[in-house]
């Protein structure tokens, strides 16, 4: 009897105790994934935060929890789940006073994984776009002067890579893919350490394909955008041996890309850059039908384009007028201006034959000034004359000149300009020159 008196007290000793032992409340798996996490035992702190989230919801702690979840997978150097992780906290709490933390750590999960210039950057892209999020959405932050930081040092390895694989194509003689990259870098990444030798490299990519002309306008752009740099030297013994005219009218740094297929204007639309060199090396995909590397979606040079809109760098182009229709003041000219009083969408066309070419720009919602003339004769350079037509819908000028390999046009401001600039046929750039000055 007295040993079931003892087996019984026991057992309700043991039910009582058990009966004290509560569940963890909240804070209790706060304080203690917290404490694991600051001692940098990050698997078993994420798993008590999960049990916070998961038994306590709506608990005070849950939003920091979730956050620190990515935070624990970051330091644990575990970037797939950490970004996971970052982009479920953006995504559910999208007034939460973290928002910068989160974003600059999403951006960092991607910067970690980035790699040599000469492999895939898709990271390096992702990185970017959050850090200039931070920039753009925390200017106020504590995070955003890292962020700048950050900034350069990933646009300077996207730049290197566009010139690696611009290098990649040159030494496989593929210069039309060798050129799209090398003015991609221009275009994109103007202000990186590696663009002074990325110009120099694209003038001798045109000068390469023969197009002398252009590559002139590449090396003159060196000197006048990097001219302390020892390219400088090399781009001047470049001009010696090219003895090409210079277009004065504009800077030649917006001629060369335009004519590369690249507007001036619209610099800041990314495209993809991901391809690794080694893989690249591989397969070396050739070029697709319009000469360019099937792996870039280039624009194509306005030379080869349909007549297809297009529109000056202006939020709301249009309604203009017209002042004037004259030739750039470089000697012999090479571009045509277009005076106008405001920015215009146009449309532009060109048929080219064998000994002469006939560009035709149409300027929307553009009237003519009450002195424009209907016909300008040029008689100068590479020029022969021009008619300007006008109704309800803009204005139509026609140029007629003689052959000449691609044009491009390139809106410009202060004052407001159109410069339509011709790549002239080898042979050509002088012709006409000596036969007297514009006339109307």
């Amino acid at each position: 009897m007295k040993r079931c008196v003892a087996i019984l007290i026991a057992v309700a000793f043991l039910a009582a105790g058990c009966s004290a032992r509560k569940q963890p409340s909240s804070e209790n798996y706060y304080v203690k994934a917290t404490d694991e996490y600051t001692q940098h035992f990050y698997k078993p702190a994420i798993d008590d935060y999960q049990k916070l989230i998961d038994e306590y919801p709506f608990s005070p702690y849950a939003e920091e929890a979730e956050l620190n979840i990515g935070l624990a997978y970051y330091k644990d150097h575990n970037y797939a789940e950490a970004v996971g992780a970052f982009n479920d906290f953006l995504r559910m709490h999208p007034t939460s006073k973290h928002l910068d933390i989160a974003t600059y750590y999403l951006a960092m999960s991607h910067y970690d994984q980035i790699g040599r210039p000469d492999q895939d950057q898709t990271h390096t892209e992702l990185a970017l776009e959050e850090f200039q999020t931070i920039e753009r959405r925390f200017p106020e932050s504590d995070f955003a002067s890292l962020a700048g930081e950050q900034i350069a040092i990933c646009r300077e390895v996207l730049a290197r890579h566009e010139f690696l694989i611009g290098e990649f194509y040159y030494k496989r003689a593929n210069l039309r893919a060798s050129e799209s990259r090398f003015a991609e870098l221009e275009a994109l990444y103007p202000d990186t350490p590696i663009a002074p030798e990325g110009l120099y490299d694209l003038g001798l990519t045109l000068e390469k394909q023969g197009k002398k002309y252009s590559a002139a306008q590449a090396f003159t752009a060196l000197k006048q955008h990097f001219p302390n740099t020892p390219y400088v030297a090399m781009a001047n013994d470049q001009l010696k041996k090219l003895k090409q005219p210079i277009d004065t009218e504009e800077d030649p740094f917006k001629l060369v890309l335009a004519e590369s297929g690249y507007d001036p204007d619209q610099q800041q639309q990314q495209v993809a850059v991901h391809e690794d060199l080694a893989s690249l090396a591989k397969s070396d995909p050739t070029t697709g039908a319009d000469g360019l590397p099937i792996l870039t979606p280039a624009k194509a040079t306005a030379a080869n384009s349909t007549l297809s809109a297009k529109s000056a760098a202006a939020d709301n182009p249009g309604p203009a007028t017209l002042n004037k229709v004259r030739l750039s003041s470089s000697d012999p000219p090479l571009s045509v201006v277009f005076d106008l009083t405001g920015p215009v969408a146009y449309d532009e066309h060109i048929d080219k034959g064998d000994d002469s070419a006939t560009t035709t720009i149409f300027l929307k919602q553009v009237t003519l000034a009450s002195t424009m003339p209907t016909h300008i004769t040029f008689d100068k350079s590479i020029f022969r004359d021009a008619d300007i037509q006008s109704d309800n819908g803009g204005a139509k000028i026609t140029i007629n000149t003689a052959a000449v390999s691609r044009f491009a046009v390139i809106p410009l401001n202060q004052p407001s300009r159109l410069l339509v600039t011709f790549t002239p046929v080898a042979g050509n750039a002088q012709a006409g020159a000596d036969l007297g000055e514009a006339a109307n």
